[in-house]
């Protein structure tokens, strides 16, 4: 399998290279800059993977990237969300990109990409309600355009996925080749609603117990970003469907059963 990377400079896209090519996977790095990317990666790790220069809001640079290398799956980790409802920032525009570049790929071949794209936990659903977070922590908006959009293709034209990770920390700042494994053994995960959410008593508080409860849940979703990066890798391997056409919720084991 071909893959190629969106913003493979980032701080999940770069570690998303070594989790890829420890699975046996071809990577093709979309980059705006390959000195960058040369000078961030161990030269053993560089010279295993193809990399293009353009830019990630150029529906046609995308698109060659993927029908050139004969790609088979997109990661999408360009681009940062503005934090507040009132700002903005280019990550709507390189969504758009993507679904675009992938809906006249599938045309060329009548068959559809894996495309996933990472997002934010704000997109996912609160249980026991009806709301998403952002009804309770109103920031990162902008996955919402990105989910809507997404929400519009259909699985036989692009098969896609959103990653809707709360923070993300890196483990360490060394890249190896084979990764080494989650001390944890890898991430739990869950379409819709976040894996293993805990429920509290003040859940019953009326107008502000579910607020609470979100606000006591929410650290408890930090996961590492070695970790997402190995999740994504692992579904590609597994060419799964459980995920398709979902917003995907992942949480850490370390953090405690429930």
């Amino acid at each position: 399998m071909k893959v190629l990377i969106l913003g493979a400079t980032g701080n999940l896209g770069i570690r998303l290279i070594p989790a890829l090519l420890s699975r046996n996977l071809s990577v093709i790095a979309f980059v705006r800059s390959s000195s960058k990317l040369s000078s961030l990666l161990p030269p053993a790790i560089f010279k295993q993977i193809t990399v293009v220069e353009g830019d990630a809001k150029y529906v046609d640079s995308v698109k060659s990237a993927i029908v050139d290398h004969d790609c088979d799956a997109v990661v999408n980790t360009a681009g940062v969300a503005a934090l507040m409802p009132w700002n903005s920032s280019d990550l709507p525009e390189i969504v758009g990109t993507v679904v675009k570049a992938a809906k006249e790929v599938h045309q060329l071949r009548q068959k559809p990409l894996r495309v996933w794209i990472l997002g934010g936990m704000g997109l996912m659903d609160v249980p026991g309600t009806n709301s998403m977070f952002f009804r309770f922590v109103p920031i990162f908006h902008e996955h919402l355009k990105d989910l809507a959009l997404l929400k519009t293709i259909p699985s036989t034209v692009i098969r896609w996925s959103i990653l809707c990770p709360s923070r993300m920390i890196p483990r360490s700042t060394e890249f190896v080749v084979p990764v080494k494994d989650s001390p944890s053994g890898g991430l739990a995960a869950s379409a819709t609603v976040p894996p293993h959410w805990q429920d509290f008593w003040f859940r019953r508080i009326p107008f502000v117990g579910s607020f609470f409860v979100v606000l006591a849940n929410a650290s408890r979703y930090n996961t590492a970003l070695e970790d997402n990066a190995a999740f994504i890798a692992d579904d590609l391997v597994m060419g799964s469907d459980e995920f398709v056409c979902e917003k995907v919720g992942v949480w850490d084991p370390a953090q405690g059963k429930v």
